[in-house]
């Protein structure tokens, strides 16, 4: 189904906020904030920001045929003000930033509703909750599209993203179009930066799962508080249906009290006498992956799936959740999750059976994240080591270094230093914070080169390891400086195991 053509009379499309006079009588075809994608008649959105004034622009936005300009202005007194450029009128917009959510959904949904987006926020686990939801939907024949952090687009074809969650024209703009591709759900990605920034304040979403909340994001958002706070605007200033939050997490099992009409999950057992819930009994850790029943207000059932590790029950328990608030059977849900996809750079394994040595490719990228990663892998070694390969990022939380040395020194018994996204900071100072985190410094391997230490790490490793390389999951770049260059582990990890093929072949 090709998408539908959008033309919006300008005094229509900003009644809400502005009455403008009937010399402003042009139709417009098109928004967006950056001046070099301007189409004719488009309507080009300045914005005030952080690092970029969009007023700046406003000249080539109109040598590349725009319609009309939305120039942001911080004076309430100049709101609604026009000027000219070229016969293109200028109107000065209040507070522009605040109502673009809003102004976007009317431009791409003006005469239907959108289709269901489900909301995932937390701190870990977003990206392998919405991956899971997406697949099962899709194997369940309803078309699917996922928003976040390893991309944008229908289930299985997805476009890479720099943001988690999309400024607020992309966001409505994506939904348009997977709309008019037949989606009838979309998972989307719901970052604390992006509820706070207003990308997704109109958009009326049909349910909310909240996962947990762990350090992370304090150089954006200060204190915990803050950082939990944002996370809770998802439950509070939206017109949710379904809200399904982990009575696990002790941040979720609080906000359970605040919603009497909430749903739990837990992947321990748990449940509340008040609410709806999912919870997860009987667990057993196999080589091919993870079994184990539920109950739940809607029956009891049992799940086979080819994950790891006890963070993918409680993934797979909120995914069953939102599945049963979506009126699918238990026994559709039975037949469905061993079906299901592994994730891209969470928990993704290459065997090198040679060897008898397994790397397991995860974004973990917190302490949390980075012990739930290991305490899962140290299930699956049996009478193997377990050794782990992490940096952390520059210009970021420098809190959490020696917090993340910690954990891989508690949970591992051998741990590689290497750089990950080191952007403006000297590299060598990263790992020096990191460093002081360990009791024992002098038992840490230090290699720079991400590359460097997998291959000779491989080349040096004896039977029954199993090693997580943690942090960078699916990216497919390094940051050094200002500059990105491309690099994957999973794209290294992929090339040597195909080596290593061709030499048993010989």
């Amino acid at each position: 189904m090709m998408p539908n053509k959008l033309i919006h009379p300008v005094t229509e499309l900003l009644s809400p906020w502005l009455t403008l006079p009937n010399s402003v009588s042009l139709s417009v075809t098109g928004m967006t904030l950056d001046s070099r994608h301007v189409k004719q008649d488009d309507l080009f959105i300045a914005l005030q920001g952080a690092l970029l004034d969009g007023r700046q622009f406003i000249g080539n936005a109109i040598s590349l045929g725009a319609g009309m300009v939305l120039s942001e202005t911080k004076n309430a007194q100049e709101h609604g003000n026009i000027s000219y450029d070229k016969d293109v009128a200028i109107v000065h917009f209040y507070q522009l930033q605040k109502a673009l959510s809003a102004l976007a959904y009317r431009f791409y949904f003006p005469a239907e509703d959108c289709h269901k987006v489900i909301a995932i926020t937390g701190t870990n686990g977003k990206t392998t909750i919405a991956s899971l939801l997406a697949n099962s939907l899709t194997l369940l024949n309803q078309t699917s599209a996922q928003m976040g952090t390893i991309g944008n687009g229908l289930f299985g074809q997805l476009t890479s993203s720099l943001n988690t969650t999309l400024d607020a024209l992309s966001v409505f703009s994506c939904l348009n179009n997977y709309q008019w591709q037949g989606a009838k759900y979309t998972l989307m990605e719901v970052s604390s930066h992006g509820l706070v920034q207003g990308r997704v304040s109109a958009l009326p979403f049909h349910s909310a799962i909240f996962t947990n909340l762990t350090r992370d994001h304090l150089d954006y958002h200060g204190t915990m508080q803050e950082y939990a706070d944002a996370k809770k605007r998802l439950f509070n200033e939206f017109p949710i249906q379904q809200r399904i939050i982990n009575l696990d997490d002790e941040i979720g099992a609080t906000w359970l009290s605040d919603y009497p009409d909430a749903i739990s999950y837990s992947a321990t057992g748990k449940k509340t006498l008040s609410h709806r819930y999912v919870t997860i009994t009987n667990i057993h850790y196999l080589a091919q992956g993870l079994s184990f029943e539920f109950d739940s207000s809607w029956g009891a059932g049992k799940i086979d799936a080819p994950f790891y590790g006890d963070f993918n029950v409680s993934n797979l328990a909120a995914v069953i959740t939102q599945l049963l608030c979506e009126n699918f059977s238990i026994q559709d849900i039975e037949k469905t999750l061993p079906l299901l996809d592994t994730v891209a750079g969470r928990m993704e394994q290459y065997i090198f059976p040679a060897r008898e040595t397994t790397f397991v490719v995860d974004y973990a990228h917190t302490p949390d994240a980075l012990q739930k990663a290991l305490v899962a892998l140290k299930k699956h070694t049996k009478m193997g080591r377990l050794i782990c390969i992490f940096g952390c990022g520059g210009d970021r939380d420098k809190g959490k270094r020696p917090e993340m040395a910690k954990v891989a020194e508690a949970f591992a018994d051998k741990v590689i230093l290497v750089d990950d996204n080191p952007r403006t900071e000297p590299a060598a100072q990263i790992m020096d914070d990191i460093l002081a985190g360990f009791k024992h410094p002098e038992r840490v391997d230090c290699i720079h080169d991400r590359k460097t230490a997998i291959t000779e790490l491989l080349n040096s490793v004896q039977k029954n390891y199993l090693i997580l390389v943690a942090g960078k999951g699916h990216e497919d770049y390094q940051i050094i400086g200002e500059k990105r260059i491309d690099y994957s582990d999973r794209v290294l990890l992929a090339s040597l195991q195909l080596l290593e093929n061709k030499k048993a072949d010989l």
